[in-house]
């Protein structure tokens, strides 16, 4: 009977314990799957507020000008001289004589950007008057027997963009020369409201159907935005951000940007899409603007590889210039891993974009998607046709 009932009695407390934990794993499930679906509503909302802070400038290829037009980069100041008024009250004069002396001027008001008005002056001993002309300006006059005219003012130059140069500067000896850095273009406007939230912000990357965020980078850090957002604060899935030894001015022949591979869809999340041909052929170009110019981009490359130097998937990411020969051998080794052939051709010169994920099928795996800028002799929609016509994956 005694041994039952210590049965009885542990089968009952094994019972218990198997509930309580059933109720905690389902506990604790219940509380993943909420922070999952709250994390990935947050982050979108986030996507969401930063592309309205960002408003892109599209160039005005389809302007039209006509002769004797003047031309201005995009957020210059346009100052137009315009002719003066052919109806403005007519000028008065007001003499200042001793004896007495009356003058009749007589001026003629032309259309033209110079007016030039004509007195005639009864001869008296030399006196001394003031000229009031339009009411625009009021300069003073001590005219001779014959007025003149004085001289409209000349039209101020347009302003123009900075461009960068390497100014020498003053050297210790005459052996020695020294050279300035290059002065960074302007900012492009569109950054302004990014800039103002995150002083970090280099750039803005769109991915279609895919993510539409803003680009941050410390300098020779690659760190804080692992683990904080685009607002500052500490976040799982961090930011995008610029390899913080990537330089834009001057810029490097290969910029790489970092994003976490999260489950819930946000960041770098969908980035594996691309080793796929088809989804590939479908989303043929990527934008990527930076504080100084907007680009277009056509993907070169997809595959998965290893940072680990003893892996034998190990593939060396972080080149950012090159030599000829260097690029050369660059782009065959990204291409010879693709997961589908190259659909555009490449050629030293070439700007490259790497964008890198975590992947989990190799130790210290990473997920690149290598791309080239649009070169400026060729069309956006050419090159995404001649994509959506590249043979299919093997």
């Amino acid at each position: 009977m005694g041994k039952r009932k210590d049965r009885r009695s542990f089968e009952r407390r094994l019972t218990t314990a198997l509930i309580v934990l059933l109720a905690a794993v389902t506990l604790a499930l219940g509380g993943y799957v909420a922070g999952w679906y709250a994390n990935r509503a947050r982050t979108r909302e986030d996507a969401k507020r930063y592309q309205t802070m960002y408003t892109p400038q599209e160039a005005a290829s389809t302007a039209t000008v006509e002769p004797g037009m003047t031309t201005t980069p995009a957020g210059t100041p346009v100052v137009t001289a315009t002719p003066g008024p052919t109806s403005s009250p007519m000028p008065t004069a007001t003499i200042t004589a001793t004896p007495t002396v009356t003058i009749t001027p007589t001026v003629t008001a032309t259309p033209t950007p110079t007016p030039t008005p004509t007195a005639t002056v009864t001869p008296t001993p030399t006196p001394t008057f003031t000229l009031t002309p339009a009411p625009t300006s009021t300069p003073t006059v001590t005219p001779t027997s014959t007025p003149t005219a004085t001289p409209a003012p000349t039209a101020t130059p347009l302003p123009t963009d900075p461009v960068a140069v390497d100014v020498p500067l003053t050297t210790p000896g005459a052996d020695t020369l020294i050279l300035s850095l290059p002065t960074p273009p302007p900012v492009q406007e569109s950054f302004a409201a990014l800039l103002a939230h995150n002083p970090d912000t280099v750039g803005y990357l769109e991915l279609p159907d895919m993510l539409s965020l803003p680009v941050v980078q410390r300098l020779n850090d690659n760190d804080h935005y692992l683990t904080h957002s685009f607002d500052g604060v500490a976040a799982e899935e961090g930011a995008l951000f610029l390899d913080g030894i990537n330089r834009l001015t001057p810029e490097d022949d290969c910029l790489i940007v970092y994003g976490h591979n999260m489950k819930n869809g946000s960041m770098f999340g969908p980035l594996h899409l691309y080793g796929d041909g088809d989804y590939l052929r479908a989303h043929p170009l990527v934008r990527f603007d930076t504080l100084y110019e907007n680009r277009t981009y056509v993907p070169v490359a997809a595959f998965a590889a290893s940072t680990d130097p003893a892996d034998a998937r190990y593939f060396d990411v972080r080149q950012f210039l090159f030599d000829e020969t260097g690029f050369e051998l660059y782009t065959l080794r990204l291409q010879a891993r693709s997961l589908w052939p190259c659909p555009v051709d490449l050629r030293y010169g070439d700007r490259l974009l790497l964008l890198v994920t975590c992947d989990y099928t190799a130790r210290e795996g990473r997920f690149i998607l290598a791309l080239r800028q649009l070169r400026p002799d060729e069309e956006a929609e050419a090159v995404a046709q001649r994509v959506r016509e590249s043979g299919r994956a093997g």
